[in-house]
């Protein structure tokens, strides 16, 4: 069972330097993370510094998903395009988890699938970044290029679709 926090410590200084978040962004949640290092959510982006001493710093639209597993207590980052996740765990209760969570959903316009014939479906996601930019993403399953012309038409129409909905 996962201890929820009852108040939300301000990030210390030395922790905000490291991460290199500058001293008038916000920080939504944070927690230092078990073999050193921190993570930290602000409106605009994830900061972590691995326990390894790798600063990682990316927008939330480059988060593909995430998911917390309360038995280990550790936070999966998978990123857009890698199928690799980051694994994050939080030494002390806090709200980062809801806080990763929260911020990706919210980047998040409109998803669809979209059918490939013969193959599993790729998806097409539009993301709206901080500053308010749209952009499209497109996940393709194993073995499916982009480049394939009968895939490329349909991947077209379907993000030409997924535009109109937006306008």
């Amino acid at each position: 069972m996962r201890l929820v926090p009852r108040r939300r410590p301000q990030l210390p200084d030395d922790a905000r330097s490291v991460l290199g978040i500058d001293a008038g962004e916000r920080v939504l949640a944070w927690s230092e993370l078990v073999g050193g290092g921190y993570a930290a959510a602000t409106p605009a982006r994830l900061h972590v510094l691995t326990p390894f001493g790798r600063r990682v710093v990316r927008p939330w639209v480059d988060v593909d998903h995430v998911a917390w597993a309360d038995e280990s207590g550790t936070l999966a980052v998978w990123w857009v395009g890698e199928r690799q996740a980051l694994g994050l765990e939080p030494v002390q209760a806090s709200f980062l988890p809801e806080a990763v969570h929260e911020r990706v959903r919210s980047s998040v316009l409109l998803t669809r699938e979209v059918n490939l014939p013969g193959r599993r479906p790729a998806r097409l996601t539009l993301r709206r970044d901080a500053e308010g930019a749209i952009t499209c993403q497109l996940a393709l399953p194993a073995g499916v290029r982009a480049d394939d012309p009968e895939v490329a038409g349909i991947l077209r129409a379907a993000e030409a679709a997924l535009w109109d909905e937006v306008q």
